[in-house]
């Protein structure tokens, strides 16, 4: 199917109700977010990456929609830089809750909570284990963690020759060749110049989020975005993929 057949916005009302008697029952919602990825990517990196993979799982998996992204997520630690939005974990919360709600209305009995922003994944991985003790006649899952993407970014830096701490996570060599992949117009490389690009231990993300992204980059980001090209950027988004896919085969 193409990609505007699968996302629930680009569609009728009667084609949705359709595709739910025909078994289309599942529906991926992105937990995205709308914040500063340095001087080359553009705000809404997370949501087209999430998107871009949500898709890509509904095309894998079958039988599964996909929600319009909730493109505003937990950033408090970007703030410092302009056009970052963030939530409170609560507002976030009972977004969610509203949207898993409609859903269930119309029959909706299988969610996947897609995260495709790192201050995210522990609020998406809690709210899958919340939704599951509420509804557990549905089934909830939240397929992708920040260890498995750390784990995953140093694999592509072995893989592919690439300098340590080029994939550092943000705007880094793995975002922007994503981007670069998914929507090459929203990347200005000639405006790419790396940022931290040290280890990624305990005392870094304890300075980053009581300092703010820009007390360990002042740039906004965290990794080499000059590493990135479009080559790479389809290589990492079937990866990926495949990644999340087996991790949410193994959670259901």
């Amino acid at each position: 199917m193409k990609p505007e057949e699968l996302r629930l916005n680009h569609l009728t009302w009667p084609e949705i109700a359709e595709g739910i008697a025909s078994g289309y029952r599942r529906v991926i919602i992105v937990l995205g977010a709308t914040e500063q990825h340095g001087y080359h990517l553009a705000q809404a990196t997370d949501e087209v990456i999430g998107m871009g993979l949500a898709v890509g799982l509904a095309r894998r998996l079958g039988k599964t929609y996909v929600a319009p992204a909730i493109a505003f997520g937990l950033s408090e630690h970007h703030l410092k830089l302009p056009g970052t939005l963030s939530l409170r974990p609560e507002t976030l919360r009972m977004i969610l809750e509203d949207v898993v709600a409609a859903y269930r209305s119309h029959g909706f009995d299988r969610f996947v909570f897609l995260p495709s922003h790192g201050g995210n994944m522990a609020f998406s991985s809690r709210m899958a284990e919340t939704f599951q003790e509420l509804y557990p006649s549905d089934r909830f899952v939240s397929p992708f963690d920040l260890e498995t993407m750390i784990r995953l970014m140093a694999t592509f830096e072995t893989d592919h020759q690439l300098p340590r701490g080029s994939c550092g996570g943000h705007a880094c060599a793995f975002e922007t060749s994503l981007m670069l992949y998914l929507a090459p117009e929203m990347v200005q490389m000639d405006r790419a110049v790396p940022g931290y690009t040290g280890a990624l231990d305990e005392a870094f993300v304890k300075k980053m989020f009581q300092e703010g992204i820009t007390g360990v980059s002042e740039v906004g980001v965290i990794g080499d975005p000059a590493r990135a090209t479009r080559a790479l950027g389809e290589i990492f988004f079937d990866k990926t993929l495949e990644v999340i896919h087996r991790a949410l085969e193994a959670g259901e």
